[in-house]
């Protein structure tokens, strides 16, 4: 059964895929499908992609350290705004299918973060399958939100102005994360930004969105998506776990204000808009951005289209007009 896609703005459907865009996702094609390359090829290829490219914004100071506790700690980059007193502090988490990526291939994604937001940003070396399967990806992502307070205050940030935020994947662990918190009593949150989630249940292609933007013409196919969930989930019974699927948590009430972005040309577009609507259905303050002429990944693409900046710029003002 296909379930069909929310109605979008008509400018979303009008716009076609921006031309930076389709020549990276025609790149993309012309390459072996992620299965047939291998792990290591494919971590090496992503790499090499995402350290090429813009340099990203400028800010005024990055450093390595770490966050956690006495039992586990894990490799953090920090990211300092420009003359911003008391700034918020983000808790971020970078993309890559729970597989690739790391702190470098998501510099640009940080450094825009910090410059747009005039917050902290504290990007998370969590751990990546298949070395580390889940739910090691989920339990780093609560154990940095858990010592966010203590960060905060050790780097002068506004501890009451926490978010949380994450790109693909790490949008994902974003929204574990502020479940996590909301059901322990835990972090108190400002707001969670989610960049193109995938939070279905690990079975489910059946949206209308991944039907048509999942052959691998738009970039991320099925089937990347596919080997992703096999090297991060090999038990089965771990995708009916919410924490792989956020989506199946039961109730979404009580959750800080959140801002989903959308890609329109994304096979995880849908359900991200369901979630969204779910949020805003239960009562939380939910900001959905539909970015038109964009796919999976755009937010981090070597040659920047103008749609990231007015993306950021639009997260920067929905974090600051939130109240406090």
């Amino acid at each position: 059964m296909v379930t069909p896609p929310s109605p979008l703005p008509p400018a979303a459907d009008a716009v076609p895929l921006d031309p930076l865009l389709r020549v990276e996702a025609d790149a993309r094609r012309a390459r072996r499908p992620y299965r047939v390359l291998g792990l290591a090829e494919v971590r090496r290829n992503y790499r090499e992609i995402q350290m090429g490219g813009s340099p990203g914004a400028a800010i005024a100071a990055i450093e390595d350290d770490a966050i956690g506790d006495r039992a586990r700690t894990l490799p953090v980059r920090i990211y300092r705004p420009m003359k911003t007193p008391r700034p918020p502090l983000v808790i971020y988490f970078h993309g890559g299918g729970f597989v690739i990526g790391d702190l470098d291939t998501h510099d640009r994604n940080t450094r825009g973060i910090a410059a747009a937001t005039g917050a902290t940003v504290v990007s998370v070396a969590y751990r990546l399958a298949p070395e580390h399967p889940f739910p090691a990806a989920p339990d780093d992502a609560m154990l940095a939100v858990r010592g966010a307070p203590e960060i905060a205050r050790r780097l002068g940030a506004d501890t009451s102005r926490i978010f949380v935020a994450g790109d693909s994947a790490g949008a994902t662990l974003a929204l574990v994360a502020a479940i996590a918190a909301r059901d322990t009593n835990g972090t108190r949150l400002a707001g969670v930004v989610a960049i193109y989630p995938g939070v279905s249940r690990i079975s489910s292609t059946a949206t209308a969105s991944a039907l048509a933007f999942g052959d691998g013409n738009f970039g991320l196919s099925n089937d990347d998506i596919a080997w992703f969930r096999e090297q991060y989930l090999p038990d089965k019974a771990s995708h009916e776990d919410w924490r792989a699927a956020p989506a199946l948590v039961p109730n979404l009430a009580g959750l800080p204000p959140t801002f989903i972005v959308v890609a329109a040309y994304d096979a995880l577009r849908d359900e991200g808009i369901a979630f969204a609507e779910r949020l805003r259905d239960s009562g939380v303050a939910v900001e959905l951005r539909v970015a038109a002429g964009m796919n999976h990944g755009f937010m981090g693409a070597p040659k920047p289209p103008a749609a990231v900046n007015d993306t950021l710029r639009a997260i920067g003002q929905w974090m600051s007009d939130l109240p406090r």
